[in-house]
Formats: structure tokens, sequence, C-alpha cells
């Protein structure tokens, strides 16, 4: 009897040793990660968003594209064009043709920005490396974040694959505790790339038909 509890400790304590390890690797595959996003000054991103409902087994599939420039953005997304500049969003609505203005929230483009997604994350998440992988010829480093105040969160889990030739963020997925998963593949990612006012400040002249509407 004394053996086979010496065994199963001896287990429990590799098995524990294994998962510290597991975070250590994640944790420096992020903390580099980081480091490197909060050098970036603007960003330029194209992306495929998948939305996965688990209760009818569909996946759709939405195009995208987002800039970033200091504390604005402009992103465009299933017949919307958001322009926040931190403080105030101007969203047009391409089928009803009308701009909403609305004071901004911070968690608005968080699923889509790299460096809102990593800020504090070690007091956020607990983390856990994966697995390391090849795919579409590039080497990627799976990692899971777990909330550590799940109440707080409309997500359970969130799995990242980075790229780390290049060091940057490869796909992202939210797994959400209402059965519906938002899945985001990035296919064009530019660091600091020129963004000028016209491509990321809202103007009513963008849109000289639609109808403004003030929310705020």
């Amino acid at each position: 009897m004394k053996k086979v509890i010496v065994v199963l400790l001896m287990i429990s304590f590799a098995i524990t040793n294994f998962a510290q390890q597991n975070d250590q690797k994640a944790i420096e595959i992020l903390d580099k990660l980081s480091l490197k996003i909060d050098k970036y000054k603007s960003l330029n991103i194209e992306f495929k968003f998948y939305v996965e409902n688990l209760k009818d087994a569909s996946r759709n599939l939405y195009p995208g594209k987002v800039l970033y420039r200091g504390d604005r953005y402009k992103l465009e997304l299933m017949g919307q064009i958001v322009f926040s500049d931190g403080k105030t969003n101007w969203t047009y609505l391409d089928d009803a043709e009308e701009v909403n203005i609305a004071d901004a929230n911070e968690s608005d483009a968080t699923i889509f920005n790299p460096q809102t997604l990593l800020k504090n994350y070690t007091k956020e998440y607990k983390c856990r490396w994966i697995s390391d992988k090849f795919e579409q010829n590039r080497a990627l480093v799976e990692i899971d974040l777990y909330p550590i105040k799940i109440n707080d969160k409309k997500y359970s889990k969130i799995t990242l694959r980075i790229d780390k030739t290049k060091m940057q963020l490869f796909s992202v997925r939210y797994v959400g505790k209402d059965g519906v998963s938002y899945f985001v593949e990035i296919n064009k990612f530019i660091e600091n790339p020129t963004i000028p006012d016209k491509d990321i400040v809202f103007s009513k002249n963008l849109f000289p038909d639609a109808e403004i509407i003030d929310m705020r």
C-alpha cells in the first residue's frame, strides 16, 4: 500500500512539475510577444472572423479589416464601419445608411486588438503552453488563456496561435460560455504602417447621404 502511495505521489509531482514548466514556457513566449506589441505605433490587419454556434452546429465566415493608430481605430466588419478615437465611436450601418454616435467602450475592439488582449495578461489570465505545430509553412505555438475572474468574462478560454519566427499573432479563438465561439484568423499583419487621418478619422463627408443619430 505504501508503495502505491509513493508511486501516486511521484506521478502527481511529475504532472504538477510538467504543468508548471508548460506555464513558464507560455509566459516566456507571451512576455516576448507582449513586449513587441507594446512598441507598435500603428497596425494594419486583415482577417477572417468566424462565428461558431454549438447549438445549431453553424459556422459563419465574415472577412474584415482594422486599422489602429494610437487610441484610434477603424474596423470594417459585417456591413459596418466603426471609427473610434478612444472616447467616441461612429458606426456606419450600410444596410440602414445611418451613422450611430456613442461613447466608446474599452472592450469594443478588444477581440481584434493584440495590444488590448495582452495588456496585463498575467493579472487577468492563467496561461498554459499546449503544443508546437507547423501549419501553412509557419512554425506556430499554441497557448491557452483562462480568465482568473471567470464570472467577469463572456468566454471560458482564449486559444492563441503565435508565429514563433515573426513573433506575431496567427489566430485567436474565444470559447464563449453561451455555446458561441469566435475565431479570428489573421491574413495580413502590417506593423507600424503610415496611416493618414483620411483613413482612420471619421468625417461626415464620407457618408453624405447617411442619417446621423447621436446616442450619447
